[in-house]
């Protein structure tokens, strides 16, 4: 069984500036890595792909995240 890696999950936070919405990055939760995913968005032209994260919070929910909104945390471990 391979070791789960800790992530630290961000999310879009909106927050009004002179009036218009800026949206940042901002760091969420840390949460325990399962594996790489695939999303999809519909647009005109088809199908958007991205790769996601699977990750699992602390209270057993999982959900998953676009990849650029997790990094790692503890080190990947070399297996024999």
């Amino acid at each position: 069984m391979m070791e789960q890696r800790k992530v630290i999950v961000s999310h879009m936070v909106g927050h009004k500036t002179e009036g218009r919405m800026k949206y940042v990055l901002e760091p969420k939760g840390e949460a325990l890595f399962h594996q790489f995913g695939v999303g999809y968005e519909e647009f005109e032209s088809g199908p958007g792909n991205f790769t996601t994260a699977i990750v699992e919070w602390p209270d057993g929910q999982v959900e998953s995240v676009v990849a650029d909104h997790i990094k790692f945390v503890s080190p990947a471990t070399a297996t024999p």
